[in-house]
């Protein structure tokens, strides 16, 4: 895909390889450094394949990031195979219901999300390159990285169009790193969260909001500098409580959309 930065320049982004003007292609790792991007710090913010050797950027806490791959995900794809078997796979409703069944189950929910970095080894460990999503699973220690990572893979396996996007968000006044999915479906287009869901007809669902294509594509460009801060109120399920969130915040063109749900849990 072809971006043109605020400065002109422009960039090719195949996969986790960039080109900037008429430069060479170059590795990148796809992961959370906001502040610098991609020039920087070697981060794009957003991915629009299925992870497979692809590094990921994990924050570890400490203003620090560890890089992990995917890892074997082949039970949720057979989980997501045997769930799809029983609905109407034409209404993206129903697709994200199991695609967030999926990914809960895959990781066991969020019980211990207190030993997520004991499945990871420090960035200058010797093994690092064992590094792997994987390896969280059934753990209940996965956090929004993880569980965004994988909804991706199982998104694009559906033959959905979705990117994988890390960016800063603003969670009720408070600023946080946050990873998502952007999704495309028969024309429409949603903010996708399995880690702060929604409230849709009665049933916990990831879709966020309807966006329109204009909004798609800035939220999904993964350059730093490209962007739209876009705010939503929905009611979280997981937390029971109310929440306004602003993706991709920062950004000087910003705008408000409303939630696919109630985003008032007095509406229960």
């Amino acid at each position: 895909m072809e971006y043109i930065r605020n400065n002109g320049t422009r960039v090719i982004v195949d996969g986790d390889n960039v080109q900037y003007g008429e430069g060479k292609m170059r590795k990148n790792v796809i992961g959370a450094n906001f502040t610098n991007g991609i020039v920087h710090g070697g981060y794009l913010s957003s991915f629009n394949g299925s992870f497979n050797k692809e590094l990921i950027g994990i924050a570890t806490g400490l203003d620090d990031i560890v890089n992990a791959k995917i890892g074997d995900i082949k039970d949720a794809y057979e989980l997501l195979k045997s769930k799809i078997s029983n609905i109407d796979n034409t209404d993206i409703f129903e697709l994200s219901c199991v695609v967030l069944e999926t990914v809960n189950e895959f990781f066991n929910g969020f019980d211990n999300i207190d030993t997520r970095m004991d499945y990871y080894y420090p960035e200058d460990y010797d093994e690092s390159k064992n590094n792997r999503i994987s390896n969280l699973k059934g753990t209940g220690a996965a956090m929004c990285v993880e569980r965004s990572a994988l909804a991706q893979n199982l998104l694009k396996s559906l033959g959905i169009n979705s990117f994988y996007k890390a960016s800063g968000i603003i969670k009720n006044s408070n600023k946080e790193v946050h990873s998502y999915n952007i999704i495309e479906f028969n024309n429409k287009y949603y903010i996708f969260d399995t880690s702060m869901p929604n409230l849709i007809n009665g049933k916990i669902n990831p879709l966020i909001a309807e966006i329109d294509k204009e909004t798609f594509t800035l939220l999904s460009c993964p350059i730093s500098d490209i962007g739209i801060s876009t705010t939503v109120s929905h009611y979280n399920p997981y937390r029971d409580i109310d929440v306004t969130i602003t993706y991709d915040s920062g950004r000087e063109r910003q705008i408000e959309v409303n939630s696919l749900g109630e985003n008032n849990k007095k509406h229960l």
